[in-house]
């Protein structure tokens, strides 16, 4: 009986305890609260590294201001309605384009094409591969300037080879408004084909060996296995890539820039160009943000085509 009581008393005592100590507030969220805390300093680093300078961007493309002025005033939708209308807007989105698809168009046909030659088993395979990713860690500046010296009109490489071959007449390729887009456009694609060709090589190697194995039984020549199993296989990876080189090449500034300055006579001044005369030549931060907004929207529109071609391409294959 006596330890019947005690045994009631204790249990007496450890309710009035549990009771004493509820669960406080630090008890309930301590998980998220330091969850919160930890997951903080990247929401910062995001938030001053993309959103206050779109934010800044979507403000200052409302107001017209200098470059040299922290006076501004509010003119509403007027300095997008100037871009818009404006004879180098149009020359600079034909530019652009012919500049981003030619430079992808390249870049896709010698990345695969690479890819699929040096994803067969040949002697020195790995260092071959290893040389593919030269021009890719090459600097943008030296590139520009090495081919930029081996183009020129007088003492190139380029010309000179074009000359005693006799097939044609010299070129000059950045000063000549004929073949200026056309030696940007090549330049760019050498710089940036090996890209393609790790992804696509590193896409190949994910293809399962047995698929090629049955097709070779069912008498499919090289042609029909390439169409049939490798196209299919590298469609949507094509479509990634794609996206990404069309927004890369849609907003690259250093090629174009160091090799013409966007000349001869307006024939490769891009968006990124136009962007840099109106903030820097004219001065106008009002219309430089107008036009930065304008090629955000086309991005976002081309990535959303691209997503959606993507989407259709994994359910057609799946």
């Amino acid at each position: 009986m006596a330890r019947s009581a005690s045994a009631r008393g204790i249990q007496r005592g450890g309710d009035r305890a549990t009771e004493f100590r509820a669960p406080t507030w630090w008890d309930v969220h301590q998980d998220r609260v330091v969850g919160f805390l930890m997951f903080l300093p990247l929401v910062t680093l995001i938030v001053g590294l993309t959103v206050y300078p779109i934010t800044r961007v979507l403000t200052t493309s409302v107001y017209q201001q200098s470059l040299y002025s922290q006076v501004a005033e509010y003119v509403g939708v007027r300095n997008f309605v100037t871009v818009l209308q404006s004879e180098a807007f149009v020359r600079s989105v034909r530019n652009t384009l012919v500049f981003t698809f030619g430079g992808l168009a390249i870049q896709m046909v010698v990345g695969l094409l690479i890819a699929l030659l040096v994803h067969a088993k040949f002697p020195l395979r790995a260092p071959v591969r290893g040389a593919m990713l030269f021009s890719y860690l090459v600097p943008y500046v030296v590139a520009a300037l090495t081919w930029r010296f081996m183009m020129s009109d007088a003492t190139g490489i380029l010309n000179y080879l074009i000359r005693t071959s006799g097939l044609g007449i010299p070129a000059s390729w950045f000063g000549s408004p004929d073949y200026a887009m056309l030696g940007v456009i090549l330049v760019n694609a050498w710089k940036n084909f090996p890209f393609m060709v790790l992804v696509f090589l590193a896409q190949l190697q994910s293809i399962d060996t047995q698929l090629y194995e049955a097709g070779a039984v069912d008498g499919t020549t090289r042609w029909g296995a390439f169409r049939y199993i490798t196209f299919p296989s590298l469609l949507p990876i094509i479509l990634v890539v794609g996206m990404l080189r069309t927004i890369w090449n849609f907003n690259n500034f250093e090629v174009v820039f160091l090799l013409t300055q966007g000349g001869p006579l307006g024939r490769t001044e891009t968006l990124p160009l136009l962007i840099y005369r109106f903030i820097f030549g004219e001065f106008s931060m009002g219309r430089g943000a107008a036009l930065a907004v304008i090629v955000f929207l086309i991005l976002v529109v081309m990535s959303l085509i691209y997503w959606r071609l993507y989407e259709r391409a994994q359910g057609k294959f799946e």
